[in-house]
């Protein structure tokens, strides 16, 4: 403990001051009360830690898609930022979350693919790592077809998530595809948690990231008993091979249970997440996203000197970020501030003023 302590003092205060800058309460209330999206634009590039993400921004004609790059790279400046005070095995469970950042803008491109209108990527995202390739949106851009994007990501980690979907058409629809790369960032965290890092910061790494799974396979299974028309073998094949405190045993139980009020019975009387969902409430997501939170801030508060309070930094300034674009959206579509504030993560005042 003493040797962490010495070995992460730098890496702590430095999550201490980039914590401090965080968005408040009274930001989000001003945010919401904003009408269109240069003001939230001007809002935050003259009140807040964005300051500098937006110092060459003309927030008067600034648009959605643009602001959104901007805040979204963002993630980036700050995993670099923190590279700096961790020590080598350190830097590569880090740099990790930089890929986990190239997987999320590859679904979203994905997205973008499968809806006929990949050009939009370069409204959306900016150039991203994937492995030790930098990718360029503007080459996604001009990519028509799932065999283009393969040879594109051929020299990277992702190909190998991917490559079982070449030449069979049939198969390439975007929920596998993004449960494919769901699966393999499970796994890769999970064996850079095991190579990389000591037994003591391995466990907390395991504990974050096993929960996400848990959490992700159980939105999955009660999807489906919701929504999705698939067989059982369809569903055993898309769950994530990663379990921390379900087993084979829940799962098998989930899937074949008659219906989804069922499943949930399960989920409160034989796992620990019951309180992470509730039959009554189906913003299933958003409940998944205020367990995590609760979770990132337990292990910040906890373990200030572990390399998982730098990964829980991370992941509270996306959410922050996620919670920023819900405004944004909210405000397009003209939804009143109590209104946008439930779809925020960790907002808890219980009356916003219009």
């Amino acid at each position: 403990m003493i040797l962490r302590v010495m070995k992460n003092s730098a890496l702590s205060a430095k999550i201490h001051a980039m914590s401090g800058t965080a968005l408040h309460q009274k930001d989000y209330d001003a945010l919401m009360r904003l009408h269109t999206v240069p003001a939230v634009a001007a809002y935050l590039k003259e009140n807040t830690r964005y300051q500098n993400a937006l110092k060459d921004a003309v927030t008067t004609t600034l648009h959605r898609g643009r602001l959104e790059q901007l805040l979204h790279a963002q993630i980036l400046t700050d995993i670099l930022a923190l590279l700096h005070y961790t020590d080598t095995d350190s830097t590569f469970f880090l740099k990790a979350l930089e890929m986990q950042d190239g997987i999320e803008k590859l679904k979203v491109f994905l997205r973008l693919l499968h809806i006929g209108h990949p050009e939009q990527i370069t409204k959306t995202a900016t150039d991203f790592p994937l492995g030790n390739k930098q990718v360029k949106v503007e080459d996604l851009a001009q990519i028509t077809t799932f065999s283009a994007l393969m040879d594109l990501i051929k020299p990277t980690p992702y190909h190998q998530a991917l490559r079982s979907f070449s030449g069979d058409p049939k198969r390439q629809e975007l929920f596998y595809l993004e449960v494919a790369l769901d699966s393999y960032w499970a796994q890769l965290i999970h064996r850079y948690a095991k190579k990389y890092l000591s037994s003591e910061e391995a466990k907390l790494a395991l504990k974050l990231y096993g929960t996400e799974a848990d959490l992700n396979n159980l939105i999955f299974l009660l999807r489906c008993k919701e929504r999705f028309q698939m067989t059982q073998e369809e569903i055993y094949a898309c769950i994530i091979p990663i379990y921390y405190r379900l087993t084979e045993q829940i799962i098998t139980e989930i899937v074949t249970c008659p219906s989804v009020n069922d499943a949930f019975k399960i989920i409160h009387e034989k796992t620990p997440y019951g309180l992470a969902f509730h039959e009554n409430d189906r913003f299933l997501e958003k409940r998944k996203n205020e367990y995590m939170a609760q979770m990132y801030r337990r292990i910040g508060a906890l373990h200030p000197y572990s390399i998982q309070a730098a990964i829980s930094y991370v992941h509270l300034r996306r959410i922050e970020i996620n919670n920023i674009v819900s405004i944004i959206e909210g405000i397009r579509y003209g939804l009143k501030p109590e209104q946008i504030s439930e779809y925020l993560i960790g907002y808890s005042k219980e009356e916003v003023e219009s």
